[in-house]
């Protein structure tokens, strides 16, 4: 399909590479990669086992399939970096979009000089957007240089490390992130979150105490709703603070189980 569309894309392409990790991502792949498509000639998309259509979205629309199965999410991201074209990446999940106007603002950055850029992310549910609680102020680093910057080597909340002297730019627009369907799938996901945080802090060798366990969930949910501003977003705010006040008592009750 896309040799005449893509080419008519790529006239003003940018020298960077769109590096995407997917599963079972039929939902929301299409619209990350016409977004990508926007703006680069590479776009890899690492799937690591996806049984619905994501696989075959991703063939359709021109991008590099990679079937790699799941190590964690740096390491995943990783072996897409590896492989890109290009030496500046940016790097997307499968249920992050780029809008019109972020789009246009990474087609202004100046590639030659040594950087790290930022994205405003935009959540949702469903399609209504969170402005205030536990997404205020989202902010992720995700335009980078792969021969000075990596990802660490984190199996959850994955960082970018980079050279302390960089110059950190924020980015006009918002990467759109259409998280969950609803709120029921997003505390599974969170659940299961916790208890890669738990297998995390456990490596660390890190501790729980009873006040871990029962009074930061509550704590969490004061400060999301309350100091955040959560209230603000009407009952999405308010499932939104339940879900990750949750979300932190299972991380500290798995990581107490494993002692």
């Amino acid at each position: 399909m896309g040799n005449h569309y893509q080419i008519n894309l790529f006239m003003d392409k940018i020298p960077a590479s769109i590096v995407i990790i997917s599963f079972n991502a039929a939902r929301t792949i299409q619209q990350c990669i016409e977004s990508a498509l926007k703006i680069t000639d590479d776009i890899i998309v690492v799937d690591s086992g996806s049984t619905d259509n994501t696989q075959q979205i991703v063939k359709q629309l021109g991008a590099t399939l990679i079937q790699e199965k799941w190590h964690g999410y740096s390491e995943n991201k990783t072996i897409g970096n590896n492989a890109a074209k290009y030496d500046w990446i940016l790097s997307l999940d499968s249920d992050e979009v780029l809008s019109e106007e972020l789009i246009q603002s990474v087609r202004k950055i100046n590639f030659d000089i040594s950087a790290a850029y930022v994205l405003k992310r935009l959540n949702y549910f469903g399609n209504k957007p969170i402005h205030f609680g536990a997404f205020k102020n989202d902010w992720v680093l995700r335009i980078f240089n792969k021969n000075y910057s990596f990802w660490d080597n984190a199996v959850v909340h994955e960082i970018i490390v980079h050279n302390q002297s960089l110059p950190i730019i924020q980015l006009k627009g918002n990467l759109q992130h259409y998280t969950s369907e609803n709120f029921n799938s997003f505390s599974e996901k969170q659940k299961k979150y916790a208890q890669l945080m738990a297998d995390k802090y456990f490596a660390q060798g890190k501790k729980v105490t009873f006040i871990k366990c029962y009074f930061s969930p509550i704590f969490n949910f004061v400060q999301n709703y309350f100091f955040l501003g959560g209230f603000l977003d009407g009952i999405n705010g308010f499932r939104l603070a339940i879900v990750y006040a949750k979300y932190t008592y299972h991380k500290y009750n798995f990581l107490k189980s494993k002692y």
